[in-house]
């Protein structure tokens, strides 16, 4: 029973990373981002309408980025994919993506 102190906390953790494995990754971002958004609200209130604002463009470029991979590459999902393929559709997609954040991004 000699438990060392990694052990332990692997063993306290295993319930929350189990949970991440199976809602992602990406809530665990957006309850950061609401926790950092408080003191934000706090200290001058009309700065919410500018993050909503902001989001909604940054989320919606993410769906656009995705929507041009699936639409000009419709053969070549990452999904049904193996080796070198998979990686370059993936690279592909993630380049896509980010364009299209990027250039959200510099739209006022």
């Amino acid at each position: 029973m000699n438990e060392t102190l990694l052990d332990k906390i692997q063993r306290r953790l295993a319930p929350v990373v189990t949970l991440f494995d199976r809602i992602g990754f990406v809530w665990l971002l957006l309850v950061l981002s609401l926790v950092l958004l408080l003191p934000v609200l706090l200290l001058n209130p009309a700065k919410l309408g500018a993050y909503l604002w902001f989001m909604a463009k940054i989320s919606g470029a993410f769906v656009l980025g995705y929507l041009f991979d699936l639409a000009a590459f419709r053969g070549a999902d990452p999904r049904y994919l193996d080796g070198i393929e998979k990686t370059m559709a993936q690279t592909r997609r993630a380049t896509l993506i980010a364009a299209a954040i990027i250039g959200a991004g510099l739209i006022g």
